[in-house]
């Protein structure tokens, strides 16, 4: 399981378990789901013991139905979530869903948290909660033995469409990083859709593979995939990796399926460290691997890749393709093309190497999902077919499994995007929706949490259906339609910050992040201007030519909550030619995780002083409370004032107010929404 936390602290792990401490605790009662094995323990793992999946010591007492554990405050401010022992049976939401970390922030002696978890995770079955896998798609292994590294791993395999229906053989690709291949259900970053991408390939050119997709090994990824030593990889172990999928993952995919073993048949394809360790697959095992796709490759790893590719790159028929975008960062442009010359001139056959440099390209899913088609053409000697591109026709339906206090939920089950990771969107209709007359419209963010509590990870919701049909019917606000734009939980941050207060840090603050960040082998990839992208270049327009809507800046508004908060900031800023007002609500000035010295939030609020939207043309509502995370913000609320009034706004077009005892939670939101609500909205 992957937590993707940019700022992480640096913890010892600490027993919690039977210590009488005189400081301020809390303790967990915690009501799990009647299916809950009765055979498995309740465990809390976090950054409080090293996010383990289950400790001993961290395991809840059983007393009747209840499971209950207290933890005394050895930090101020903890990040947590429950299992049933490990990572693979992690709590989840009612669609079987990942959920967010939560949050609970030490403020009293004794205090007392009642949490209901909606489900757990089922490692044991093929994943089907929002999946998106082709019926194609299998699971050959949920735990196969990795004898070189005393290890197990779940592999998935994709058989073309006809394949039950013939008798042919088939060539083979592997890949890396098997989470994000075939199914969002089951990616923490989003998908590849490889699936996808060959079936209809499959119909247009006639490409057929079988594809092997390999699971990564979490915190293992960095040493499995790295080929040789560096200052955060002591313990290389991607030669072990490569015996296993060369000695022991082909002879059983060769032995189970049609397939065509030789060289010329034989594929591997990764991306980042997965791209390194595809490319020294192709040079280590050339009468292998005789097809290699290297996506965004870290060669940056080591200069040893260099080297080995000297001695190594005299191979006549094999090839090659290699991909970076010129947004990834740091030199790795550079250092790919360093890599093409290299092999060209140590004897690689020019013709059999490709090199493909993508003007705004990112390090991410979206990008390589993208050149997937072009890539694999290639490779397998097959024409792309003229303007191939995934379906994109973008259709809402209407949402059935929803319990709406009124109005009517339609939904894009993936939106169709380059910009970023494909997501939900909702679009609320209030009721008797009519076309013969104009709304105007609400972007929010974390969409899955708005509607109805019976869907939502933690049981709670903002209630905005209700709100609006009310605030409506008793015309305190214009009519209007709410676009919720669901989140990913784990690059909900990564979307949501808001991207350029980066450029507001001291180049010594940056450096001590990032160091930090990739030295727990963090995603620090920021998206949160693609994120603003997709809802501007492909939402707004896809709403504002399907429903009746006013599509000026005057009628177009954003609102969201924590990150959200600070991304509905950011819009506003970035794009005031669209949203007249934005709805900040708990802003997480904090910017990311509680820490010491942290310098985000002067790096935000000098963001806002240079470009916050004009207060002659646009509005702007902020709230905190002072309970649980909220905690952390009464003591920027004067900088926040300070800056409002520097751009010229006053108590006419903001506001920032303090709601005594409120918590950071939905409950709590939902019970001053209308607050914001008539503030953006109101006749």
């Amino acid at each position: 399981m992957k937590y993707i936390i940019f700022i992480i602290s640096l913890l010892l792990v600490i027993s919690c378990k039977d210590t009488n401490s005189e400081n301020e605790s809390v303790t967990f009662i915690v009501e799990v789901p009647n299916d809950t094995p009765t055979d498995k323990d309740v465990y809390i793992s976090g950054n409080f013991e090293g996010w383990s999946g289950g400790r001993e010591q961290f395991k809840l007492d059983k007393e009747d139905d209840r499971h209950t554990i207290t933890i005394p405050a050895h930090q101020k401010d903890i990040q947590y979530k429950f299992t049933l022992g490990s990572w693979d049976y992690v709590e989840r939401d009612a669609k079987g869903s990942n959920i967010e970390n939560r949050f609970y922030t030490f403020n009293k002696a004794n205090d007392v948290v009642e949490i209901k978890v909606i489900s757990w995770a089922e490692p044991d079955v093929n994943p089907t909660a929002n999946s998106t896998a082709s019926k194609n798609v299998t699971v050959l292994d949920n735990a196969m033995k990795i004898p070189q590294l005393d290890r197990e791993r779940r592999i998935w395999i994709y058989t073309p469409p006809n394949y039950e229906n013939s008798e042919e053989s088939y060539p083979v690709l592997y890949i890396h990083d098997g989470q994000n291949v075939f199914d969002v259900a089951t990616s923490y970053a989003g998908e590849w859709e490889v699936d996808e991408v060959l079936d209809k390939l499959q119909t247009l050119n006639g490409l057929e593979l079988i594809v092997v997709g390999i699971d990564n090994g979490d915190e293992h990824r960095m040493n499995e995939y790295a080929p040789w030593d560096n200052p955060r990889i002591e313990n290389p172990e991607g030669d072990a990796y490569l015996d296993f999928i060369v000695n022991t993952l082909k002879p059983r995919i060769d032995s189970t399926y049609r397939t065509k073993t030789d060289k010329a048949n034989t594929g591997i394809m990764g991306s980042s460290m997965g791209g390194l360790i595809s490319h020294y697959a192709g040079l280590r095992h050339p009468d292998v691997f005789g097809k290699v796709g290297v996506f965004s490759p870290s060669f940056w790893i080591s200069e040893k890749g260099f080297d080995y590719a000297k001695s190594r790159s005299a191979l006549e028929d094999n090839k090659m393709f290699f991909l970076i975008g010129t947004k990834e960062g740091g030199d790795m442009v550079e250092d790919m093309e360093r890599m093409v010359d290299v092999m060209k001139a140590n004897g690689f056959k020019a013709s059999n190497l490709k090199s493909n440099i993508v003007e705004g390209g990112t390090h991410s899913e979206g990008f390589w999902r993208s050149e997937f088609p072009e890539v694999i053409c290639w490779l397998f000697d097959k024409t792309l077919p003229e303007n191939f591109q995934m379906e994109t026709q973008v259709t809402a339906k209407k949402v059935t499994d929803v319990t709406l206090a009124g109005g009517t939920l339609m939904r894009v089950d993936k939106f169709p995007t380059q910009n970023i990771t494909p997501r939900p969107v909702d679009i609320w209709l209030p009721e008797n929706y009519s076309e013969d007359k104009k709304y105007a419209v609400l972007y929010m963010h974390d969409g899955q949490m708005l509607f109805d509590a019976n869907t939502t990870w933690n049981g709670q919701e903002w209630k905005v259906d209700e709100w609006a049909s009310r605030l409506m019917k008793e015309r305190k606000t214009k009519d209007f339609i709410v676009v919720a734009i669901h989140n990913i939980s784990e690059i909900r941050w990564q979307d949501l910050f808001p991207q350029k207060a980066m450029s507001y840090l001291s180049d010594e603050a940056k450096d001590k992040l990032t160091k930090y960040a990739l030295q727990r082998n963090a995603n620090v990839e920021l998206k949160g201007d693609d994120y603003l992208k997709f809802i501007v270049e492909d939402v707004k327009p896809f709403i504002d030519t399907t429903y009746s809507v006013h599509t000026n800046k005057e009628n177009t508004f954003v609102a969201g909550s924590s990150m959200g908060g600070l991304m509905s900031m950011y819009a506003i800023s970035e794009y005031p030619d669209v949203f007249e007002a934005a709805a900040c609500i708990s802003t997480h000035w904090v910017g990311g995780h509680v820490m010491e010295d942290n310098p985000l939030p002067e790096a935000i609020f000098e963001y806002m002083k240079a470009n916050l939207a004009a207060s002659e043309s646009h509005r702007l509502y902020f709230d905190y409370g002072n309970m649980t995370l909220d905690a952390h913000y009464p003591q920027y609320a004067p900088r926040v004032n300070e800056i409002l009034a520097s751009k010229g706004y006053n108590k006419t077009n903001s506001k920032n107010l303090f709601f005594e005892g409120t918590d950071h939670s939905e409950n709590s939101w939902n019970q001053r929404l209308d607050q914001p609500l008539t503030f953006l909205l109101g006749n």
